[in-house]
């Protein structure tokens, strides 16, 4: 079941194949040019080859470019929120965004180790009153899903397609999930 959500997850996403050829190419063109420069003095050798040379350059680095940028990840935006906590709540009804904090304090744990929340768009509200940074990230055995960005002394919101089945929550900023800052997610 988890494998039908990375496919629907991967079909959304444009292939990756222009950006790794051009990239291959550029790097490719970048060592030819430095074998050649390192064992001939005099390349390119006249001003007619030189501008050859840079064309080439150029093209490369632009198709390089463009295919990264058209092939890029389309991602959720995440979105500063101002929402209340309501404490003790672990899911709501459809629809409802789930609701987490950080410890205020500054010490490395969530207000809640466990969430339950409906398949489908699970919207988290992440708050972390504290100057030490952290986010919200979800993940199950094959890897992350998604979560926030890492942030200090604000809220954010992040939007994160899961189907039914058990997940992990931490915090991914280094040492914290290890010093015990996750929980369990149940989507049902």
């Amino acid at each position: 079941m988890k494998l039908d959500a990375l496919t629907i997850l991967a079909a959304g996403e444009p292939s990756k194949a222009p950006f790794y050829v051009f990239g291959a190419l550029l790097a490719a063109w970048a060592v030819v040019l430095a074998a050649i420069g390192l064992s001939q003095a005099d390349f390119p050798g006249s001003p007619a080859r030189a501008r050859v040379v840079m064309a080439i350059s150029a093209t490369l680095v632009l198709a390089t470019t463009a295919s990264a940028v058209a092939t890029s990840s389309k991602h959720e935006p995440e979105e500063s929120e101002e929402a209340a906590e309501q404490p003790g709540e672990k899911a709501g009804p459809p629809g409802k965004a789930l609701q987490i904090s950080a410890d205020p304090s500054g010490q490395l744990r969530f207000d809640k180790t466990t969430l339950t929340a409906k398949a489908g768009k699970v919207t988290v509200e992440f708050d972390n009153p504290s100057q030490i940074a952290h986010d919200f990230t979800v993940r199950d055995a094959q890897g992350e899903l998604g979560g926030t960005k890492v942030i200090t002394s604000s809220k954010v919101k992040a939007t994160i397609p899961l189907e039914k089945g058990t997940y992990t929550f931490f915090c991914s900023v280094d040492g914290h999930r290890q010093a015990g800052m996750q929980g369990k997610l149940t989507v049902t």
